[in-house]
């Protein structure tokens, strides 16, 4: 049962970031931008269920109780993970067709100091994946948080990733992993 709800997890996960795979058709992103991406991006998930769905959920819930506690685990790796993630970002970014003046703020925003960048790219992710959430999955989405928090965040960012390539659509987006 465990492994069965673990699986559902990852592969829940995995297809979160398939949107945003699935617009980077000519970039082949790693799977360990993509790990490094799911990792930095749940301080800002958790927020996104706190402002979404802590009406809809127990003040005694998983969420009201230990959501906090997730979410600093993550942050504690975020300055690790970031130079992976924003090359993944900026992958994505770039393979959306953008036109001279787009390419030209892209290229801003890869040479921006990361302090610049990171507030903006951590507010993008709360506005994007609260605008996501359904009032209705709040419950579901709060089980499959409290069944993600005891794994170690770099196991759980390196499933995700190799879940995520697993469910990539027919053009290598994400890269497969090189042996070690």
């Amino acid at each position: 049962m465990r492994n069965r709800t673990l699986l559902t997890l990852f592969g829940a996960a995995a297809l979160l970031v398939q949107p945003q795979l699935a617009a980077a058709q000519t970039a082949c992103i790693a799977e360990d931008e993509v790990s490094a991406m799911a990792i930095y991006a749940v301080p800002g998930m958790v927020r996104s269920m706190q402002l979404t769905c802590a009406s809809e959920l127990s003040q005694g819930g998983w969420l009201a109780q230990d959501g906090g506690a997730l979410a600093s685990r993550y942050t504690g790796l975020q300055s690790r993970v970031w130079p992976k993630a924003k090359a993944g970002l900026l992958k994505i970014v770039g393979a959306q067709g953008v036109d001279a003046q787009a390419a030209q703020t892209l290229a801003l925003v890869a040479n921006l100091p990361d302090e610049n960048v990171r507030p903006l790219v951590d507010a993008l992710i709360v506005q994007e994946v609260s605008a996501r959430i359904r009032v209705t999955d709040c419950g579901k989405i709060e089980r499959m948080m409290a069944a993600i928090a005891p794994i170690e965040p770099e196991v759980a960012g390196t499933l995700i990733g190799a879940t995520a390539g697993l469910f990539a659509e027919r053009e290598p987006l994400i890269c497969p992993a090189r042996p070690q």
